[in-house]
């Protein structure tokens, strides 16, 4: 099994004077242990590379999808075995029904070759890779791209189809199928939704704190005076930048922190007890719904890629954000004192801003659909809706719970028959939870 884990704070690497603290570098194992070649290449692009570590993860996790393909496919494959043909076959293998790679099949290619170059470059490997301009035969072919660049010169063309951003009406179908598919995780991971769709990327939504989150008194004053509410959060290359809510989505996110999420810190607190080890509550807003231990970014994708199969609605978490982003771009956009449209490049400089893009050409495709769908002006009410609904689906879930209890209720308070019911209370308590957790 093939698999990489992430450096913590206590991870120290040797710099040109002294060893510094090196926390997110991901380090791959196997079998025998450490696979030092592709650790040390990606040590380098953290370090020496203008990457964002998140991009770094990203890397890793493309490199980490390649191995284990043939991993699984041949016997005792190592890294340095890899030639055209196992970069061919992994290619062939997700060709489109044009005979185009996707990009994300691309992407992985892309790291896979860089790797390999690395290591011919660094003489990890010697005779590998073809980036000599001589006659030789070489196991992984190269060629110089037009600036410059070794490139792997058998790929296909990448198909420049992408996903569809989903509309209004299947958001809301994701909402329902996050609270039918479990009691336990629904009221979560609609949150997490609703983080996405404020334009989130799954690193942001993981770095929102408890501390963040205002009290009802301050939360009540924001809606008073309709005001909307900022948390920052470090985006790409280490951009600071503001998310922002309307105080309806707060109250949401409270009732998430005071209800379920209490209930799973509370669970875990006594399982630690019992077995007489610490356990520390995290900072972090989004947790583990039985660890009760803070979320991965892997974990936040698995949630919503599978959401999103479930309901038949084609893409990823990252459409989801596509969402947010049309929306955001539609706040912006508008028309001037003569009627016309504003200019396109002024609505996407202040959406890039907002969105902490860099570059303001990524937007302009949520510029377009915002207008052919006229989002701008349905915003708000939509997320206000959808987080009453929220909220009223999470009300339900208690009263559900007192209406088991009142035969409990009226046996105590009459003293009659009160050790049967409290009995009988208990099997309907376990067998509703038992089913909420399944």
């Amino acid at each position: 099994m093939i698999f990489f884990r992430t450096t913590d704070e206590d991870c120290l690497l040797q710099g040109t004077f002294k060893k510094k603290p090196q926390s997110g570098i991901p380090v791959f194992f196997n079998e025998q242990g450490v696979i030092e070649a592709v650790t040390n290449f990606l040590i380098y692009k953290a370090l020496n590379s203008k990457d964002a570590r998140s991009s770094v993860n990203t890397y890793a996790e493309q490199i980490q999808t390649f191995l284990r393909f043939f991993d699984a496919r041949v016997n005792d494959f190592n890294w340095c075995d890899t030639t055209d043909d196992h970069l061919t076959d992994f290619r062939d293998e997700y060709l489109d029904e044009q005979g185009k790679a996707r990009t994300y099949v691309y992407n992985i290619l892309r790291i896979i070759f860089e790797f390999l170059v690395w290591a011919e470059r660094n003489k990890v490997v010697r005779g590998h890779v073809a980036i000599y301009n001589d006659d030789r035969n070489y196991s992984v072919s190269a060629k110089k791209s037009e600036k410059g660049n070794w490139v792997w010169p058998h790929m296909h063309s990448v198909s420049s189809k992408t996903q569809p951003t989903p509309t209004n009406d299947e958001i809301e179908v994701l909402h329902a199928k996050a609270f039918e598919s479990s009691e336990i995780t629904g009221f979560r991971d609609s949150l997490i939704l609703t983080l996405f769709e404020r334009s989130a990327r799954r690193m942001e939504a993981l770095q929102i704190k408890l501390s963040d989150i205002p009290d009802w008194d301050e939360i009540g004053e924001h809606k008073d005076n309709d005001m909307l509410i900022y948390i920052e959060v470090t985006g790409k290359g280490s951009k600071k930048r503001d998310l922002e809510f309307l105080p309806e989505t707060i109250e949401t996110i409270r009732d998430y922190i005071e209800g379920d999420r209490a209930k799973v810190v509370s669970a875990a607190k006594k399982r630690a007890r019992k077995r007489g080890v610490s356990y520390q509550e995290p900072q972090e807003v989004l947790i583990d719904h039985v660890k009760g231990t803070e979320l991965n970014e892997d974990y936040i994708s698995r949630r919503i890629s599978g959401l999103m199969k479930t309901a038949r609605i084609k893409g990823t978490g990252h459409r989801v954000r596509a969402k947010g982003l049309t929306d955001i771009v539609g706040s912006y956009d508008g028309f001037d004192a003569k009627g016309q449209p504003l200019a396109a490049q002024d609505v996407l400089i202040r959406a890039a801003e907002k969105a902490g893009h860099s570059n303001i050409t990524s937007l302009r495709p949520y510029l377009a659909l915002s207008r052919s769908e006229g989002l701008a002006a349905k915003m708000n009410n939509i997320e206000l809706i959808r987080n009453l609904e929220i909220r009223i689906h999470n009300k339900q879930k208690q009263l559900e719970r007192l209406d088991k209890a009142e035969a409990l209720f009226y046996a105590i308070s009459n003293d009659v028959n009160v050790e049967e019911e409290i009995l009988r209370f208990m099997e309907n308590y376990i067998d509703y939870d038992t089913q909420s957790r399944i």
